[in-house]
């Protein structure tokens, strides 16, 4: 199997960046005016990675995000910059169901900067359902509206994420101190849940 080499997985994104933010039709974000490029920079790489992995997989779709900090607990999004994107890859067979996963480079400084895609012979879980091709809301946003609802705290990493039962994509932000958990952010609706470690 073909696996490109990193140099021209740069090119690749870089090129499908600048086309993602210009031709793309992102979805409408309801909590936010700004149109600065920068409110829409973690969307677009997400975006753009997506774009990159139907050319090698057509039929494959994101199932999860999982972002996680090199400095372990952070006060800002842009510390995120160990990504991690899953993908099901169907088959018409059903046991032969796999995974995709595309991951930030070792030490990557910023996000988009993506080591080889690895091919996984394991299905997702079933209780995954499916994100969309691109968010509807930045993390930049969702962070926001986490601090508007009063969780000021650390966060040592987030996800997003939509199983069975879920009527929109969820951001879930891991908090840092041991009494915080978890703090749930609707991707669409922009609500905001608090979920305590013992509850």
């Amino acid at each position: 199997m073909f696996l490109p080499s990193p140099r021209y997985i740069t090119a690749f994104l870089l090129l499908s960046t600048l086309s993602v933010s210009s031709a793309l039709s992102l979805p409408r974000n309801r909590h936010s005016n700004l149109t600065s490029p920068n409110d829409l920079s973690f969307r677009i790489t997400i975006a753009a990675a997506v774009h990159y992995i139907h050319t090698l997989y057509p039929s494959a779709y994101l199932t999860r995000i999982e972002c996680t900090s090199p400095h372990y607990s952070t006060l800002t999004p842009y510390d995120l910059t160990d990504l991690s994107l899953f993908f099901r890859n169907p088959s018409p067979q059903r046991s032969d169901h796999s995974t995709i996963l595309l991951a930030s480079r070792p030490s990557a400084p910023v996000w988009g900067q993506w080591a080889s895609p690895q091919y996984i012979p394991q299905p997702r879980p079933q209780e995954e359902i499916g994100l969309g091709n691109t968010l509807t809301s930045d993390i930049l946003q969702i962070v926001r509206l986490m601090r508007q609802a009063g969780q000021h705290g650390m966060f040592d990493a987030v996800e997003v994420v939509r199983e069975q039962g879920m009527r929109e994509d969820w951001w879930i932000f891991q908090m840092s101190a041991d009494d915080e958990g978890w703090v749930w952010v609707g991707d669409e609706s922009g609500r905001v849940m608090i979920e305590r470690k013992g509850e």
